[in-house]
């Protein structure tokens, strides 16, 4: 049996903060969208289709992205603003891909880190942890290769700023 999974669709309609997939969605589409001073994208990277939500296809297609968020409100606004976590996972094999999926992860920061979206509700990113995952050792592949970071997010919701 396998793990069920699944990718956030890529379409033009707004996506802002009202549920966990259109978040998903506009992250999705804004890390997509983002191009760097240098004009690197991240599909110059990963290709347009390899970012997943929580888990890869079977079999993984490397480089990936996945992406897992967390959300907790915040009681003093009644609710409505959110802190997030979203953790963001790069992975590649063989380990010969551990530059790129490094510069993907720059181009991410780029992004996140600079991210204030009001299109659909008010999504703000400032900080992040990062670190590359140590190479493994049997019976895990030791050519996988990882980065992961977890940014911060502030979330809130569209019925506050279309009022």
């Amino acid at each position: 049996m396998s793990k069920p999974t699944w990718v956030v669709p890529n379409n033009t309609l707004r996506q802002g903060t009202g549920s966990t997939v259109a978040i998903y969605a506009r992250i999705r589409s804004l890390l997509l969208a983002h191009v760097t001073p240098q004009g690197e994208r991240l599909a110059d990277y990963l290709g347009s289709e390899n970012i997943w939500v929580r888990a890869h296809p079977q079999p993984p297609i490397f480089p990936y992205l996945t992406l897992r968020l967390d959300r907790v409100s915040t009681p003093w606004a009644s609710g409505y603003r959110e802190t997030a976590q979203l953790e963001v996972q790069a992975i590649g094999q063989p380990e010969a891909q551990l530059p790129v999926i490094e510069s993907a992860m720059d181009i991410v920061d780029g992004c996140l880190l600079s991210l204030t979206d009001n299109d659909a509700g008010l999504m703000v990113g400032r900080t992040r942890q990062r670190g590359t995952i140590p190479q493994f050792t049997d019976p895990a592949d030791s050519t996988v290769v990882g980065v992961v970071a977890t940014y911060d997010l502030i979330l809130w919701p569209t019925v506050l700023t279309t009022r």
